[in-house]
């Protein structure tokens, strides 16, 4: 009879021998035969860590000596590093991030979609991959009787660490952040507690334009008294230059999440404008843009190309967020008819669209899936030459791909922000229709320091 030997218990320390890299920056390692993962550990690599926790048989652990080192490993920029929940790859130098994303999607496509003959795959970056953010959500909580504002801790929604600086962040973020510290601190209001739902302060939503050089903040707090918004306002406008606009988004939401029931314009602009190649924009503290625009103009551009449009297709960009794809595409289409189910987001496409002279594209707001499910988007077209989609990280709504399918696009262009929903849509589309075939694929490392990435997938009906 033969005993399955116990997985190790939180706070033991075991030896390790690093194989791979996993997502979120964690090192793979067996212990009796079982895989258990190192945070910050890198392949090759070996030492001891200590196990702080166990969980379905998944064994996480945390880096304590270093026998054996990697030599692309690097000192992290940021103090924060390891306690912080945002980066996860800073230990690992950027030629080593972008050959780790483009092995693992290559494994992923073969694994979960089934595909054996991948086109190569070249990454696009960043020559300085710091600084890149052009939006940062940050909570506010209790530490040693003050106010702090940061990030959630690595591992847990109920911590947080204080931010002093976040080189992945806009330029000044250091200098925005202590000054609504300092700004906050003599009020004397407590911040929200998510476990007893009291207090005040809740988040902190920052924007920033390159194009202005500054800064848009909305400050959330539960429901309460305007006064002190407008002390904080004071104090921030007359320490912060590139400070563009205050608002003050009202949440009595139960749901760890910046999203306000109510936006107020305390002082300032209530918007920022920016471009992108051709596309000049306009954006709100919560609708959705690509959080690193550095490399959007180059993604834009791809997505371009990757249609193959002669000006005489009509395209359909689905999940379209402000407009800023079908924007770009607009000069090469006789129409782009873009979806998207934001509100918000659908009113400031229009608007992008005025303010960079386009007048070929129409936005309509609505669920995909019910759009394509009713038979009404495609009702007035011969049916599409090129659909592109963005979906959000899910991927694609389960009804998307039937009735997409149905209409025999010619292309499809898809942008996507996560390899295993890409796979699996991939795998979906292919059986469905097999006539579309995985013609190129490109990464784009939008999230430098991070295991995220942004893919591109075309494929072109044979």
């Amino acid at each position: 009879m033969f005993l399955t030997p116990p997985s190790p218990r939180p706070g033991q320390t075991v030896p390790f021998q690093i194989l791979e890299l996993a997502p979120k920056g964690l090192g793979r390692s067996l212990h009796n035969g079982r895989p258990f993962f190192v945070r910050g550990a890198l392949p090759g690599e070996t030492g001891t860590a200590r196990v702080v926790r166990v969980r379905r048989g998944e064994v996480e652990a945390v880096l304590e000596t270093l026998q054996t080192v990697s030599p692309a490993r690097v000192e992290p920029r940021c103090s924060h590093f390891g306690a912080c929940g945002g980066c996860d790859l800073q230990h690992l130098n950027h030629r080593g991030q972008m050959d780790w994303k483009r092995g693992f999607l290559d494994r992923i496509l073969r694994r979960e979609a089934g595909l054996a003959d991948l086109p190569e795959i070249p990454v696009v970056h960043l020559e300085e991959p710091w600084r890149y953010r052009n939006k940062l959500e940050l909570t506010f909580s209790q530490e040693g009787g003050r106010v702090i504002l940061g990030f959630h801790r690595r591992g847990s929604f109920q911590r947080v660490v204080e931010i002093e600086d976040c080189p992945i962040g806009p330029p000044g973020i250091g200098r925005l952040l202590r000054e609504i510290r300092a700004g906050v601190a003599p009020l004397e209001l407590p911040p929200y507690d998510p476990k007893r739902h009291t207090g005040f302060w809740r988040f902190a939503v920052v924007r920033y334009s390159r194009q202005m050089d500054g800064f848009l903040l909305m400050i959330i707090t539960t429901a309460g008294e305007r006064a002190p918004l407008d002390r904080l306002a004071e104090h921030l406008f007359s320490k912060l230059p590139d400070l563009r606009g205050l608002l003050w988004g009202i949440s009595d939401s139960l749901a760890d999440a910046a999203q306000a029931s109510e936006i107020i314009p305390i002082r300032g602009a209530e918007r920022l404008t920016d471009q992108v190649g051709a596309v000049r924009f306009e954006l709100g503290p919560t609708c959705f843009v690509q959080p690193n625009l550095m490399l959007a103009d180059r993604v834009y551009r791809a997505i371009t190309e990757a249609a193959g449009l002669s000006g005489r297709q009509e395209v359909y960009d689905l999940y379209s967020g402000i407009g800023l794809i079908g924007l770009a595409l607009a000069p090469d289409s006789a129409r782009v008819i873009s979806v998207e189910s934001e509100p918000e987001n659908v009113l400031f496409a229009r608007r992008n669209a005025v303010l960079s002279g386009v007048k070929n594209a129409l936005f309509i707001e609505g669920k995909v899936e019910d759009l394509l499910k009713g038979g009404t988007l495609f009702r007035e077209s011969a049916g599409p030459a090129v659909v592109v989609l963005d979906p959000p990280r899910a991927g694609l709504h389960g009804e998307v791909p039937a009735p997409l399918l149905a209409a025999r696009p010619d292309r499809i262009v898809y942008l996507s922000c996560n390899p295993m929903s890409l796979a699996r849509d991939l795998k979906v589309i292919r059986l469905r229709d097999p006539d579309l075939n995985l013609s190129a694929l490109r990464l784009f490392d939008f999230f430098p320091q991070t295991s995220h990435m942004e893919v591109l997938a075309v494929l072109t009906r044979s």
